[in-house]
């Protein structure tokens, strides 16, 4: 595929993850201005602004944010509650400016079929439910305990800053059913650029993500040897990876090789397809 043709291709779908995201936030009910959830589902509607000082849930109905959508320290946010085309009556998350994910929190951001089941899908083994969530800013996370982001357009950038809970898969978090802290980002669309550093943790992924611009990979250290795994990603700058352990690698996922249209660096020169 050429560049030329690949950028078309994300406009394409980033035109149409806004179409979504605006007509939501048309119908979303008004709200009263910033607020704050310190547990339980937040209640859907249209908010100023939003900081989540528990463990909270977007499970109700759909939720606006105008501006920021901050993730407090040590709080927990699960957005991933979805609907089908035929029964569109999902719990979707729509943020104007930034979400903020600070030291020990988690945020699971968007769910689909397959890859990463939504909670409320009757069939957790493939799923048919979807999310059509949206950031109209970046996703910044520095010290975050887990970040999950799932079939979500983000217009600026993802950054992920340290964090992770520690190199091991011991630790269980009954927020996640029991999981271990772990990061993964699949089917994403990133307008900016996309930098996870210094991540240590059981497992970190990146799956089939279109960056606009540059893909930052360094030093993520994780327990899990299948962690560090990339595939099947589409990135319109340059691929630097560095420092990781184990090295980035498609593992058991049975992707393919990322398409880089700019430069493969480090440790990822030979794990990716240069155009």
């Amino acid at each position: 595929m050429s560049m030329i043709h690949n950028r078309r291709w994300f406009v394409v779908l980033a035109a149409a993850f806004a179409v979504v995201a605006l007509g939501q936030m048309a119908n979303a009910s008004s709200g009263p201005g910033g607020a704050t959830c310190s547990g339980g589902s937040v209640a859907p509607g249209t908010y100023s602004s939003l900081q989540i000082s528990g463990a909270c849930k977007v499970d109700a109905g759909s939720v606006s944010v105008e501006h920021d959508l901050t993730v407090l320290p040590g709080a927990a946010l699960l957005a991933s509650y979805g609907g089908t085309d035929k029964d569109p009556v999902g719990s979707n998350l729509n943020v104007g400016g930034n979400i903020y994910v600070m030291a020990g929190a988690i945020l699971a951001l968007g769910c689909e079929p397959e890859n990463y089941i939504c909670t409320n899908d009757p069939d957790q083994s493939v799923g048919s439910y979807f999310t059509r969530d949206s950031v109209g800013g970046s996703i910044l996370a520095e010290d975050a305990l887990t970040v999950l982001v799932h079939l979500t357009t983000v217009q600026h950038d993802i950054l992920m800053t340290g964090g992770g809970g520690g190199v091991s898969c011991s630790r269980s978090l009954p927020v996640l059913g029991g999981s271990p802290p772990y990061g993964d980002f699949e089917d994403v669309i990133v307008g900016g650029n996309l930098s996870i550093t210094k991540f240590q943790s059981c497992w970190l992924g990146l799956f089939r993500v279109t960056v606009g611009l540059n893909v930052e990979f360094n030093d993520n250290v994780n327990a899990d040897p299948d962690s560090n795994e990339m595939g099947t990603n589409s990135i319109l700058g340059n691929l630097s990876c560095a420092g990781n352990n184990p090295m980035p690698q498609l593992g058991d996922s049975a992707g393919s090789l990322s398409n880089v249209f700019g430069h493969a660096l480090g440790q990822c020169a030979n794990s990716a397809l240069t155009r």
